[in-house]
């Protein structure tokens, strides 16, 4: 009979095992445990099990497998050969899940055929009234609306001339007399006054009823002829014959004037615009139709402009 003990690694002879190898190989390196427990990561407790070949310190095969090798590594072994006598020397077995038993069921613990039959009828009974239910079908019949039929009044009787009092007789009306005059017929509203025309020529004047920034040049080639800010009651008169445009970020509050006319809004008081052009033919076209607001009075002497000092035609790039 082996009394062998259990822990004991198979195959043990004259060749040290695999715990006697590794032990003189880290000596033979110079290194101590700790050192090689921080270098792979293996607890220090597993590589002293490893040393002393006590493999029921070990966990599972596949896991002490791993890390006889990772020591190997560390001591200039060869992993796979030393892994090798390791599985022949040890008798850890890998772990083998144990299959699940199905146990029947319990007959008994089933309901019966009956009441499986009775509970589905009650099923389908509560979601036929369900669905019937929200199909209306329970809803109360709307009931007739009454309607009143008031009865006719009679006619209310002449009174009569209360006893002692002289009975007055209609008097009929003069011989000629057509009776009373029809009722007057309303008269139609007046026509709304067709839109005042702009005028298609004059002096264009800009006048700022808030500070606003202006921006006027040529389009075509870039010359600016003003540029800065407007400040409230100001005005600024287009040059004569020159075809200029204007970018403004407040074009709501520049009241623009044709020979004297004022012109409806360019837009909103916050509205940013761009390329409109200050020409008395340019202008007409564009608020053909508008009506014409009610007129304010222009500014009697109107301050200078702020502007910024324009620059020669040369020195500037075209505007695009």
């Amino acid at each position: 009979m082996d009394d062998a003990h259990p822990d004991e690694p198979a195959g043990a002879g004259d060749a040290p095992s695999v715990g006697a190898l590794l032990a003189d190989a880290r000596a033979a390196r110079g290194r101590d445990l700790e050192q090689i427990a921080r270098e792979t990561r293996v607890p220090l407790r597993h590589l002293m099990a490893i040393e002393a070949d006590d493999h029921a310190a070990l966990p599972a095969l596949p896991y002490a497998l791993g890390f006889v090798k990772a020591f190997a590594r560390a001591v200039g072994l060869e992993p796979e050969a030393v892994g090798a006598r390791f599985r022949a020397e040890t008798r850890l077995a890998p772990h083998v899940p144990t299959p699940s038993t199905l146990e029947p069921v319990d007959e008994a613990r089933l309901p019966s055929r009956g009441l499986a039959w009775g509970a589905f009828g009650m099923l389908v009974v509560v979601l036929a009234g369900l669905g019937l239910y929200g199909a209306g079908v329970f809803d109360p019949a709307p009931q007739p609306a009454s309607v009143a039929i008031a009865s006719p009044e009679p006619a209310p009787a002449a009174a009569a001339p209360a006893e002692g009092a002289t009975a007055v007789a209609p008097v009929a009306p003069p011989v000629g007399d057509a009776g009373p005059a029809p009722a007057a017929t309303p008269a139609a509203p007046p026509p709304a006054p067709a839109p005042a025309a702009i005028p298609a020529s004059g002096t264009v004047t800009l006048t700022a009823r808030q500070d606003v920034w202006l921006r006027i040049y040529d389009r075509t080639s870039g010359r600016r002829a003003f540029m800065g800010v407007l400040s409230t009651g100001q005005s600024w008169t287009v040059p004569a014959g020159q075809t200029l445009v204007m970018r403004t970020g407040r074009a709501g509050v520049i009241d623009v004037r044709v020979g004297g006319v004022l012109l409806p809004p360019l837009g909103d008081t916050n509205q940013t615009m761009d390329g409109v052009v200050l020409t008395a033919p340019a202008l007409a076209e564009r608020f053909a139709g508008v009506a014409l607001p009610p007129p304010r009075p222009a500014p009697s002497a109107p301050a200078a402009a702020v502007q910024v000092p324009v620059r020669p035609a040369a020195a500037q790039a075209p505007s695009r």
